[in-house]
Order: C-alpha cells, then sequence, then structure tokens
C-alpha cells in the first residue's frame, strides 16, 4: 500500500500565514520593558545634565540599561531609573538617575541625578536632595503658565515654540521643585526671534504649578 503524503506548497503556505497572523492579532505585552528610544532619550539627559561641569565633553558610561519603575509608570508617563559613572575634573565619580518620558514621543521631560561616589572619592561629596516625585510632573503646565507670561510682557508675542531639550528639574525641599528650560518667540510683528528661559515653580506633591518667571 502506497503511503500518502500531504501536498507541499499547502503546508508551507500554512506554516508561513500563522506567524502572520499572530503578529498581527497579538498585541504588546503591557509590562514590557523600556523602548529603546526611551533608553537613548534618559541616556542623553544624562549627558547634557553633565555637560556644564566639564569644559569638554562627558565622558560618560552607563553600567547597565535602566529599569523601569512600575509604581510610578501609567500610559502618560513612563519613569526609568539607571546608574553610570563619568570622569569629572576630580576624578571618577558615580550617580543614579531617575528619568521621566513622555511615551507618546519618548521624549525626556525629566530627570534627576545623585552623585553616589563614596565619601573620600572626590573633594567635595555634594549636599544630597530630596528625590522629586516625578509622577506629579506636567512640563505642559509650566509650558503653558510661560506663554501666558509671555504674551503679559509682549502683547503681540507670536511664534512661541519651547526645546524639550533644555527642560531640568531641581527640589531642594519637599514641597518645592522647579523646572526651567528655554524657548523661542518672535516678540511683535518684524522684529528678530528671541531666546527665552523660564523657571517654573511646581509643588510636586500635586503638580501644582506655584509661579512662573520668565527672562531673556
Amino acid at each position: 500500500m502506497r503511503a500518502f503524503h500531504p501536498p507541499r506548497p499547502a503546508l508551507v503556505a500554512t506554516l508561513i500565514l500563522l506567524p502572520v497572523l499572530a503578529q498581527a492579532e497579538t498585541p504588546a505585552p503591557k509590562g514590557a520593558g523600556p523602548s529603546p528610544d526611551a533608553v537613548a532619550a534618559c541616556e542623553r539627559a544624562a549627558r547634557q545634565s553633565l555637560a556644564p561641569q566639564t569644559d569638554r565633553p562627558a565622558d560618560v558610561t552607563f553600567t547597565a540599561a535602566p529599569t523601569l519603575d512600575a509604581s510610578l509608570s501609567g500610559d502618560s508617563l513612563v519613569v526609568l531609573r539607571g546608574a553610570g559613572r563619568w570622569r569629572s575634573a576630580t576624578g571618577p565619580r558615580s550617580f543614579t538617575y531617575s528619568c521621566n518620558i513622555d511615551p507618546r514621543n519618548a521624549e525626556s521631560v525629566g530627570l534627576v541625578m545623585r552623585d553616589t561616589t563614596p565619601p573620600g572619592s572626590a573633594a567635595a561629596a555634594p549636599r544630597p536632595q530630596p528625590e522629586p516625585d516625578l509622577s506629579h510632573l506636567s512640563p505642559a503646565a509650566c509650558e503653558s503658565g510661560a506663554a501666558a507670561a509671555l504674551k503679559r510682557r509682549w502683547p503681540n508675542v507670536s511664534q512661541i515654540s519651547f526645546d524639550s531639550a533644555t527642560r531640568s528639574l531641581q527640589q531642594e525641599t519637599p514641597g518645592k521643585a522647579e523646572l526651567r528650560g528655554q524657548g523661542r518667540a518672535m516678540p511683535g510683528p518684524g522684529q528678530p526671534t528671541t531666546i527665552f528661559r523660564f523657571d517654573c515653580e511646581i509643588d510636586p506633591r500635586d503638580g501644582r504649578v506655584q509661579g512662573v518667571r520668565v527672562s531673556g
């Protein structure tokens, strides 16, 4: 009796089709790690934060990929935590960071860095600062306040834009944090575009904007 063998073309078509359907219908796992774009944005923000402390590009290495802080992350906010080392004028230093990412565009909207260099490894140890609760940070609210302040200063202002790469967050006390950044605007018709800076005072406990100042 002759053995039966199914037609090979039909078998090949089935094997090719099933993975394609699975890929199209299966959503990405909710607990997936941070995207490469988010990781790159955090590391870029860390380098930019260290740049003013040296007269040449900071020599920065990151010890590992950052981890997702699930307790602070959600649909409108992704918080990553990581660590690294860099070489300052006084020698090698280590640090940890907490980075706030807008998941809609994978941009860093807040960064907090802590120097973790052991005592005696550098000439002076930095003063420890409280870590802000990034879950309530709203750059959009600060920028709206800055735009309103510009309109009071220049009634005919137009073409207001903000540079997210210049944002920096500092916190001195548990009840006060400051988000700083830069932008561009045209003060009036026919006038040249002007660079301005803004300082936004925030209550990190609830994200409420307490005041905005613009200069430039």
